[in-house]
């Protein structure tokens, strides 16, 4: 099945991603006050918000979020919101992919900050910088029996027994091939590989007989080393039960990750990696699939959005769980963003109309819409048994599996602070060739430790374990 709808918004994404001056003069609640509110002084927001809808005066909700699979949705869903609440909110709805935290963090020190953001990682650093509130007084009973089990994730959507954002979708990640590619290089593509290796030699085979044409048979987005390990390297290694974090231990082991990373590192050295892995970003990576030009690469349920909408292609691919480090399930994935969406601003003016916005798009109606859209998958049990799957060409590769699972942080995820080379840094070196895997795993075995055992001791952070 090919894809039909037409790329629509190239051109305004490459301008609305970048923060001007002008966009931080309209952050912060209401647009015409530049006062700003301390993140204690909740009462003086509840006022002033009560006092603007009373008086009907408008109350402009700035929202930021970092995604732009799902725009085109959001921006007809927020377009209902303005003209059918009766509250006289107003959400301008800004989608930021570029420097997203640091423009983040620049309009909170400007005292400019949007008044809804989206978290780029989990929620633990920005609580930690004072940039969100709990929103616990605004949940009902009601509310938590709702979202059951998905509502206190530690470190996810609460921190030290606060909730600061609702549930909602979680994506999984999938081996993402090239159907028609595995057909001329001689490849059966109903048995994509299972095995590292097979994706090695699969990679190979496609390189050696097509790199004439510009096809080669894997890639990665290693501009960014942490963009591109944690949808692959990651999640080959959770599901290899290889991970890099003994949870039952609560502590760090690179030796077995190293081992799944030095099987990319050979898929690369073998040159069956797309030219400029170095430097390819996700987008650049996604317009050469969708030319026909990469074979195989590993990637989120949000990319199935992302063919039908921004890069439409007429490539016969498909998605298939990915492989393991020696073709046995010993372990399980995570789903990327699951039980983190939005929160409200510490220093927003209006928290209770912002509380609206929120509540407008957590309705089973909206959920269930999303879903059926193709732009992610509900985790919340109690929507998720009454939405339908999407019809969305490539949303069947991505139904939820056993292996599909909410995984709690691992401690540099959840807020720990790490000098220097991240080992994303590290062993994406290796990946490319720049460095040797000698010593890696256990420089950064014995560097993450020491962190670790020191955040615990001081009380900076609280052991991340579960049985």
């Amino acid at each position: 099945m090919k894809n039909a709808r037409f790329f629509k918004k190239a051109a305004a994404l490459g301008t609305a991603c970048v923060l001007s001056a002008s966009l931080l003069a309209g952050c912060g609640g209401a647009a015409s006050s530049e006062a700003t509110v301390p993140a204690d002084t909740a009462s003086t927001t509840t006022e002033t918000a009560n006092n603007s809808t009373d008086s009907g005066e408008k109350t402009e909700i700035v929202f930021w979020t970092t995604q732009r699979h799902d725009l085109d949705f959001m921006e007809q869903k927020i377009q209902e919101f303005n003209e059918t609440n009766d509250k006289n909110i107003v959400v301008k709805y800004e989608a930021m992919t570029d420097n997203y935290d640091n423009n983040l963090e620049l309009a909170f020190q400007s005292n400019q900050a949007p008044d809804i953001f989206r978290p780029k990682s989990e929620i633990v650093p920005y609580v930690k910088k004072g940039m969100a509130i709990p929103i616990d007084e605004y949940l009902t009973d009601e509310d938590r029996e709702r979202y059951g089990d998905t509502l206190g994730v530690q470190n996810i959507n609460t921190y030290e027994g606060k909730t600061y954002s609702l549930p909602a979708y979680g994506n999984n990640y999938r081996l993402i091939y090239n159907r028609d590619i595995f057909r001329k290089a001689g490849l059966d593509p109903d048995t994509p590989p299972t095995t590292m290796e097979e994706l090695r030699e699969d990679a190979r085979i496609i390189t050696e007989k097509l790199k004439s044409e510009g096809i080669y048979g894997f890639a990665m987005n290693l501009k960014n080393a942490y963009s591109a390990m944690y949808r692959s390297v990651d999640e080959v290694a959770r599901l290899s039960d290889m991970f890099y974090y003994d949870f039952s231990e609560g502590k760090y082991d690179f030796t077995n990750y190293a081992k799944v990373v030095q099987s990319f590192a050979d898929i690369y050295a073998d040159g069956s990696f797309f030219p400029g892995a170095e430097s390819l970003d996700m987008d650049p990576l996604r317009t050469q699939f969708a030319l026909g030009k990469i074979g195989m690469y590993i990637s989120g349920y949000w990319e199935v959005s992302v063919y039908d909408s921004q890069f439409p292609t007429d490539q016969d691919w498909a998605a298939c769980v990915m492989p393991t480090y020696d073709g046995t399930v010993d372990g399980v994935n995570t789903m990327n963003s699951a039980g983190r969406s939005f929160c409200i601003s510490s220093q927003c003016k209006n928290p209770e109309a912002a509380w609206e916005v929120l509540k407008y798009i957590s309705t089973d109606e909206f959920m269930a819409e999303y879903q059926e859209g193709g732009y992610g998958n509900i985790i919340v049990p109690s929507i998720a048994a009454k939405a339908k799957t999407s019809t969305i060409y490539g949303s069947d590769f991505f139904k939820l599996a056993d292996t599909d699972t909410i995984q709690p942080l691992a401690p540099e995820m959840a807020g720990l602070e790490i000098e220097g080379r991240t080992f994303y840094d590290e062993f994406g070196a290796v990946i490319l060739g720049e460095e040797s895997i000698d010593g890696v795993a256990d420089a950064m075995t014995e560097k993450y430790n020491a962190a670790l055992n020191e955040a615990v001791s001081s009380g900076s952070m609280q052991p991340i374990v579960k049985e």
